[in-house]
């Protein structure tokens, strides 16, 4: 399947992108203060066993370059012949491969075939989780700072979300979604979480003490592969960096997880499979959809995604699926 980067697709309307492309039950946001009022009264319903499946860093290229649009839509059509059928997709960032040296133009129009191309491949509700490569003309000189789809702008606007985090409930499961990239003056980024979304996260978790829970980041919150890399890296440059490999302030994060009842934490941006057990926490790096960007396996992990099994006992099972893609 190829599809042209010159021609955009058919214009969508907010609501057609919402009704289609979050699913039923989407979040209503409405500014920090409804969020933090959402965390009042946590669910009555007990955990409920089910399926839902993570799919994170497809990096559609421009002009579906390197197959990548065809490998997308293998991987979707695979998903949709899961069975039992998954109940809700969970994306987790890097929609598109090029976003910071876009346009906003450019920009606009590679988020509108990447959900053109989704839609086309696949009915399941999703929601989304915001990466590094979302963010749009951020490393483009040219582009003026003041526009409304800049940064984070388009991803907000296309899916009206006023935050890039927030919580919803499943059958007795809450899920956490949480953005870690931070945009830095010289226009680089680094894994890092934000004071309101801290607040906004120990509301919430306070709120679902005895709730089963997932959080969910693009950028590891702590990562052995990372840590390998920077180590290699020091060796030749003189400079241990690890702040756009893993969330830098994860150490604020962790101090919240005792008391509460996370059962995981799922990330992406790797490209590579780790599981890490932390006092009873699955801290869950996955593998990429593309692969190494579309051009193989990363480090040996193939492209894939993971199928996530719940239990009602708040057990979490990932089955990191390979659906055969040959680079």
């Amino acid at each position: 399947m190829a599809i042209s980067g010159n021609k955009p697709p058919r214009s969508y309307s907010r609501r057609h992108f919402l009704r289609q492309l979050l699913g039923a039950g989407a979040l209503t946001t409405a500014g920090l203060d409804s969020l933090l009022a959402q965390t009042a009264t946590p669910p009555a319903a007990s955990p409920q066993p089910f399926r839902f499946v993570f799919f994170t860093d497809p990096h559609l290229m421009d002009g579906g370059a390197l197959r990548s649009a065809d490998g997308m839509a293998t991987c979707l059509d695979a998903i949709e012949k899961i069975t039992p059928r998954p109940e809700f997709i969970l994306v987790g960032g890097d929609l598109v491969h090029d976003g910071r040296h876009c346009t906003i133009s450019e920009g606009e129009q590679r988020l509108d075939i990447f959900l053109k191309l989704w839609n086309d491949h696949t009915s399941l509700p999703v929601r989304w989780v915001f990466g590094n490569h979302d963010l749009i003309g951020t490393s483009n000189p040219g582009v003026d700072p003041r526009d409304k789809h800049y940064s984070k702008g388009l991803f907000q606007d296309r899916f009206q979300l006023p935050h890039l985090f927030y919580s919803f409930d499943h059958k007795g499961w809450h899920f956490v979604v949480l953005d870690d990239i931070d945009l830095l003056p010289d226009r680089n980024y680094q894994g890092r979480l934000f004071d309101d979304e801290l607040q906004f996260l120990k509301a919430d978790l306070d709120a679902h003490r005895t709730t089963p829970t997932i959080l969910c980041v693009h950028i590891p919150i702590v990562s052995p592969l990372a840590l390998a890399i920077a180590v290699k890296t020091a060796g030749t440059t003189g400079h241990f960096e690890t702040k756009s490999l893993i969330c830098t302030n994860a150490g604020t994060l962790f101090d919240d997880l005792p008391g509460h009842n996370i059962r995981a934490v799922l990330s992406g941006h790797l490209h590579h499979l780790e599981r890490i057990d932390h006092n009873g926490i699955s801290i869950i790096n996955s593998g990429a959809v593309c692969g190494h960007y579309w051009q193989g396996p990363m480090l040996g992990c193939p492209e894939g995604f993971g199928v996530v099994d719940l239990g009602a006992d708040g057990t979490v099972a990932f089955d990191y699926r390979s659906y055969g893609w040959k680079a």
